[in-house]
């Protein structure tokens, strides 16, 4: 991921940290704020995403944007 797909991912979903551990080659998303309550994480919300391209981890993001709405 390049620092513009990043920051483009970043301004979309400001209520999640991404970025690219310096060691791996995977793509990590982490939620901000508090912590989940049992039941958003029963209707299948996740406190931290690893994704292998920034694809499929805007397609993940996107995903819990949905769950949210939902609930």
């Amino acid at each position: 991921m390049n620092d513009q797909e990043r920051e483009r991912l970043q301004e979309k979903y400001p209520a999640w940290y991404i970025r690219r551990p310096p060691t791996m080659e995977c793509l990590v998303a982490t939620r901000l704020g508090r912590p989940l309550s049992q039941r958003e994480i029963y209707y299948g919300l996740c406190a931290t995403l690893v994704e292998d391209t920034y694809h499929l981890l805007s397609e993940a993001l996107a995903a819990q944007r949905e769950i949210e709405d939902a609930l």
